[in-house]
């Protein structure tokens, strides 16, 4: 995963401190002069971005986030698999769903934060199945659980700046399925095999510096199994429970770094160093995931749910990971300087590297109003509110929480449904940071910092249900 903020902003809110930001590169340089104060090595050559992606229940689909993602009880398109896969029970007839995304983001703080970027994040084909009194459905699906696509700028001011581009993401391809064993009962699971990774690469500008631009690379590749379980109860008939389990789960990544550093010289910046190293030794362990969630279809027409969701991201550790030091100047341009070897962690917090994580939580509300409703053709209309809490403090021991809302719309026609959601996410907060003081190294004060953030995602689907029922 990309990106890890510098130490500056450690103490942070978990939004600027490692969580990163919501599907793609993360977070914040220090501003030359402000550093924070710790014993931890500085990661400023990545950037890790889970924000949004911090709770693994999280799902796809525009119905389901033009709900406010609250989707764990009302599960019933074929999406479900992502959410709650007891859901799929309630298909009757074969599907073929494709889901994508755009995202943007901007915050302020030391410097100008923004990202823009999207992907294809979701696709699935699900056939019914039905034997005696039991009825249920078998899929096969791709999902791009955490997406890392998209470019990003980070503007310090007086000319220190990030530039960076990522492309890629850890995918998912699953088999699942879900059946209703008795009336009243609906039971589901997927197995998912993680795969693909990302790319990326950064170019940071420091004026005034001995190095004043460097380059890094990072290929970031892991493979693990994990498994899904669901279970929707529904002892009224037109109200549902729902709950859903994602197993923890250990990967194995392939790790592989490159770094280029131009040191000022008399004819400019040609004087070069390089470092690089690759692994298969290093190990991520994922946290489960539990959620639980209620709908009430009030009537025909109109539907409300709301989830609750906690991922143990407080056990979540990245093994033998490694970052690369810095290859001395080539002053005797007759022979290279000698490349120092990788820097290795043996156990680190992930993704945050630096701090002691706690585990997310998110709440999560929605509604659902179909305004037109005919045999053929169905306008609904969707609202929805989250929270979430992030996993890293505040230096005064405060966790972060972020709010926001979301909003949808679709189009039913027969066979064909198409559904669009906008999500912003939004947040500001006094921080307090820790800056190395004017007095000199070793000495440290604390000063409060402004941050805000705005994050805009929107999510497009398409459905499409054809044949008849086996």
């Amino acid at each position: 995963m990309p990106w890890l903020p510098e130490s500056a902003f450690r103490t942070g809110p978990a939004w600027f401190a490692g969580a990163g930001r919501g599907f793609v590169l993360a977070l914040a340089v220090a501003l030359g002069g402000a550093s924070a104060v710790g014993a931890q090595p500085v990661f400023d050559q990545d950037r890790i971005d889970l924000t949004g992606q911090q709770n693994l229940t999280l799902g796809a689909g525009a119905r389901a986030y033009g709900m406010g993602g609250a989707f764990l009880a009302r599960a019933d398109d074929a999406t479900a698999a992502s959410w709650n896969p007891a859901g799929l029970s309630y298909l009757r007839t074969p599907e073929l769903s494709l889901v994508g995304n755009h995202n943007s983001f901007r915050e302020k703080g030391f410097e100008i934060d923004a990202f823009d970027g999207g992907s294809f994040d979701f696709a699935a084909f699900t056939w019914p199945l039905a034997f005696k009194e039991i009825r249920g459905s078998v899929q096969l699906s791709y999902q791009r659980a955490i997406g890392f696509d998209g470019t990003r700028t980070i503007d310090a001011g007086g000319g220190r700046r990030w530039d960076g581009e990522s492309d890629g993401g850890f995918d998912v391809i699953a088999f699942g399925t879900g059946f209703r064993p008795i009336r009243w009962l609906r039971l589901g699971f997927t197995v998912n095999r993680w795969l693909n990774g990302y790319d990326q690469v950064l170019v940071r500008q420091i004026p005034d510096n001995p190095r004043p631009l460097r380059e890094f690379e990072t290929d970031f590749r892991p493979r693990g199994w994990s498994f899904n379980l669901g279970v929707i109860w529904s002892p009224l008939e037109n109200l549902n429970i729902g709950g859903v389990f994602k197993t923890p789960f250990r990967a194995d990544v392939t790790l592989s770094k490159k770094r280029k550093d131009y040191w000022e010289s008399d004819s400019g910046m040609e004087n070069e160093t390089f470092n690089a190293a690759s692994s298969d030794d290093v190990r991520i362990d994922f946290p489960a995931s539990v959620g639980f969630g209620v709908s009430w279809r009030v009537r025909d027409t109109l539907t409300v749910s709301a989830d609750f969701t906690q991922s143990r991201w407080s056990r979540a550790f990245i093994h033998e990971y490694f970052t690369l030091p810095v290859t001395s100047r080539r002053d005797d341009l007759t022979r290279p300087p000698p490349t120092p070897p990788p820097d290795v962690f043996d156990e680190l917090p992930y993704p945050t590297l630096v701090s002691e994580q706690v585990d997310a939580q998110q709440i999560r509300a929605g509604i659902e109003w179909v305004v037109i409703s005919s045999p053929r053709v169905k306008v609904p209309l969707r609202a929805g509110y989250f929270n979430d809490r992030q996993i890293t403090a505040y230096l005064d021991g405060r966790v972060p929480r972020q709010n926001g809302v979301t909003f949808g719309t679709g189009l039913i026609l027969g066979p064909l449904l198409l559904d669009v959601a906008y999500l912003l996410e939004f947040g500001s907060d006094i921080v307090p940071v820790a800056v190395e003081s004017s007095e000199g190294e070793g000495t440290s004060t604390v000063v409060p910092v402004e941050f805000s953030l705005r994050t805009q995602r929107v999510f497009a689907s398409l459905i499409y249900r054809f044949g008849r029922r086996p």
